[in-house]
């Protein structure tokens, strides 16, 4: 299975892959969630810049009569103070079908003082017309169920938490035509907040620009750049894309799986460890 740090623009334990687009199970007057133990990873709506492509990709609203399977390439660059790079690449295999169920092989690679040197494999699965979504770990086989809905405007409430749009400074959207990427006619946007001096306790204004290329005909975005001087780069681009239904049980707990019901308004906890 390919290993994928999407969404991760802080590799730190709780990692906002945005792949499960759960801002619709967290209610406004919820408080937060505790952090999770140093052994734990939490599953966690949109985050600052990462997953700009997973909630199109069937969390964020259900996409119906577009089934394909593709790939997820994800890769950020960024550049520390004494000109050091740092670059990350990796791939999440996605799948969609003509119902608008959605699943993600997903690979958790990654390093931090926190958690040390972490491998793991997950499977995430959205189901639309039953309402539900799971979380599979392949490791002791068992399935976290969660609804997929809660309180309207939860979103914005999620996004203010975790840095969004409540972040300082006006924006502007620039619209950049339509080419072709990856084989694929897509039209741009490029969409730029700029945060004033003194905002954050800069001494300059910053710039965080978003280019975000969308394909009407599959009804996803096939490339992302987000770029944040404070963060890097990350790159999001959907390749090897395969129209048609995939198979049927993709989207199915396996039988064999133990599955655990959660909460509408609680998280979803993976173990770091085995």
């Amino acid at each position: 299975m390919n290993s994928t740090k999407f969404g991760i623009l802080n590799p730190i334990v709780v990692i906002a892959l945005a792949l499960l687009g759960t801002t619709a199970v967290m209610g406004q007057s919820a408080p937060p969630p505790p952090p999770p133990p140093h052994d734990m990873m939490m599953m966690h709506g949109p985050g600052p810049g990462g997953g700009m492509m997973a909630g199109e990709f069937g969390e964020g609203k259900t996409i119906t009569g577009s089934p394909l399977s593709g790939d997820i390439v994800t890769s950020r660059d960024t550049t520390l103070a004494d000109g050091n790079r740092i670059h990350n690449e990796s791939t999440t295999k996605v799948y969609r079908d003509a119902q608008g169920r959605v699943r993600r092989d997903v690979g958790v690679d990654l390093a931090t003082p926190a958690t040390g040197n972490v491998k793991r494999s997950m499977v995430v699965i959205s189901d639309p017309p039953a309402g539900k979504r799971y979380m599979l770990n392949p490791d002791n086989k068992t399935a976290r169920e969660m609804p997929m809905h809660g309180p309207k405007h939860q979103g914005e409430e999620h996004m203010k938490a975790m840095g969004g749009p409540a972040e300082p400074g006006p924006i502007t959207k620039e619209q950049m035509g339509t080419k072709s990427v990856n084989g694929i006619q897509a039209e741009g946007v490029r969409v730029t907040r700029t945060i004033p001096a003194g905002a954050i306790g800069n001494d300059k204004p910053i710039e965080v620009v978003t280019e975000r290329w969308y394909s009407t005909d599959l009804q996803i975005a096939v490339m992302t750049v987000h770029t944040d001087p404070m963060m890097g780069t990350v790159t999001t681009k959907l390749v090897n894309v395969t129209r048609g239904d995939p198979d049927a049980s993709l989207f199915q707990v396996p039988s064999d799986y133990k599955v655990e019901v959660g909460k509408p308004n609680e998280p979803m906890y993976m173990p770091m460890k085995p």
